[in-house]
């Protein structure tokens, strides 16, 4: 079959036409592509970004995937959704500051200097002669920056700017060391200075309006990412919720079903959602290692104000499972395989070796903490039955190995009705109650809760950890037995307030 010269010349024409609509067409999209993302990342170091984020008195259920069920935290579920999800995993202790210097520092906490909270009059804090994460990322390259709850120590040569990060914005210590009434109910709270805001060493606000806080760190976390996106950098993000008193900014007030703690708790994850969605306008999606946990239980003295703990018994200020067991999630696209679900014990130690070997970085021999990176990996298994210690106030009160559980005798407060304990209700707290406890053993495979002792039926097993704790007390301490640990750094001390702290007296 022949077709005529202006057929053909038709034909070649509509196909011209195709052609050019179609080159239009992907003209038209690159553009609108290109105004709907940010510019993408120029990086010559592939090496991948770091982010932790540690949320403060956040319990084990407080988020979607561990049960919580009347407020939602799809981002932060996520992480474990594209990375792992730990259900064993803990804190060395149920407080604020040594938790901080345990994540920092990848050692028991009694072993890098310090011991319990640190209020803004104590004349000790992180010593210098401690090697933080920061500290060593920045050795290595990286550009370093904190936001946040830092509370290892209000003095200059305490403060995060002398510890490895280039920046820091954020509070010296926790947010109720305020002597404001709408911040702290107590009677002595009027002793403290007004709540300081930093700007690496300068404070930059005096009592800041804390239902911004969540959203100015979020801002100020982005805008890091945003400076360093060309570069590796390691950043850490330490909320100062869901500590209390609670704020929320207006966009999630009463928005929740689960109250103000649960309009707290969903303010923190959309900050999650709001640094992963920059994290992927600018390309570093696939480049970047994010952590999420929590530096100790809920405060369950708060009442409704307090997180939530499950079927665990107590919580924050114990080394019961209330208060020592956190939600942790992790997740490195590339590195770390989906899904996972990670039932082996697990401390925060961990996460300091864990993410140095995952940027490819040489870890330290002092670490106490182990690196997961092969088990996340796929390449290998963790060790179900690495001895872990849980210390309160410098104290040995109890360890894990495997499914043990052993507490050795000591005094604690307990929240329980049985004791006296009563918990609180509108930011403001009820009461502890005296406790003690001898030795008690308990099969956290079938009793979680560390309800039934069993230490009469395998003292075998107890001799065994006894014989880790004597080992503990000899390495790390134990002030409980007034031992000072081998390897324990010395503390170091100031001789005075810093004096600035103190202009914003009232």
């Amino acid at each position: 079959m022949q077709f005529s010269s202006s057929y053909q010349q038709g034909l070649a024409y509509r196909s011209y036409c195709t052609y050019a609509v179609a080159v239009l067409l992907v003209i038209i999209l690159m553009v609108f592509s290109g105004c709907a993302r940010e510019p993408e990342a120029n990086r010559a170091d592939e090496r991948p970004n770091v982010i932790v984020i540690f949320a403060d008195d956040m319990g084990y259920t407080d988020l979607s995937s561990y049960g919580a069920s009347r407020w939602a935290t799809p981002s932060l579920d996520r992480l474990g959704e594209e990375g792992a999800r730990f259900t064993n995993f803990y804190v060395p202790t149920p407080a604020c500051s040594p938790s901080r210097a345990a994540l920092l520092t990848g050692r028991y906490p009694l072993k890098a200097g310090v011991r319990e909270v640190i209020s803004p009059r104590t004349l000790r804090g992180l010593p210098e002669a401690e090697e933080t994460a920061a500290e060593i990322f920045l050795e290595v390259g990286y550009r370093t920056g904190m936001v946040g709850k830092w509370h290892l120590g209000a003095n200059p040569v305490f403060l995060p700017t002398n510890h490895g990060f280039e920046s820091w914005f954020g509070l010296p210590y926790s947010n109720d060391y305020s002597p404001r009434s709408i911040n702290n109910p107590r009677s002595y709270a009027v002793m403290w200075p007004e709540l300081p805001l930093f700007r690496d060493t300068t404070i930059v606000e005096r009592e800041p309006d804390q239902r911004l806080l969540t959203e100015r760190y979020t801002q100020e976390a982005l805008g890091f990412i945003d400076t360093h996106k060309d570069e590796p950098f390691f950043l850490y993000l330490a909320h100062s919720m869901p500590h209390v008193p609670l704020w929320v900014s207006d966009p999630f007030l009463g928005e929740s079903e689960g109250g103000l703690y649960g309009d707290v708790i969903e303010e923190v994850d959309a900050s999650t959602g709001r640094i992963l969605d920059r994290l992927a306008q600018l390309g570093l999606d696939e480049h970047t290692i994010v952590v999420f946990t929590s530096d100790n239980g809920p405060w369950l003295l708060m009442g409704d104000h307090g997180g939530t703990k499950g079927a665990f018994r107590e919580g924050k200020a114990t080394t019961f499972e209330g208060g020592v067991r956190m939600p942790a999630l992790i997740r490195a696209p590339g590195q770390i395989l989906a899904g996972q679900v990670i039932d082996e014990p697990a401390i925060v130690m961990d996460v300091l070796p864990t993410v140095l070997e995952l940027a490819g970085i040489e870890g330290r021999d002092r670490f106490d903490g182990a690196s997961l990176a092969s088990a996340l990996t796929g390449k290998s298994e963790l060790d179900a039955n690495r001895p872990l210690f849980f210390y309160r106030s410098g104290q040995l009160r109890s360890m894990r190995k495997g499914k043990w559980k052993l507490h050795v005798p000591h005094t604690y407060t307990s929240i329980l009705e049985e004791y006296g304990g009563s918990p609180g209700e509108g930011g403001h707290p009820g009461a502890y109650g005296p406790a003690i406890i001898g030795i008690a053993l308990y099969d956290l495979e079938a009793d979680p809760s560390e309800s039934v002792d069993v230490s009469q039926t395998y003292p075998d097993v107890v001799q065994e950890l006894l014989t880790h704790i004597e080992d503990a007390r000899s390495r790390i301490g134990d002030e409980l037995t007034d031992r000072i640990g081998s390897e324990a750094t010395e503390p170091q001390f100031i001789e005075a307030v810093w004096p600035t702290l103190e202009d914003g007296r009232n």
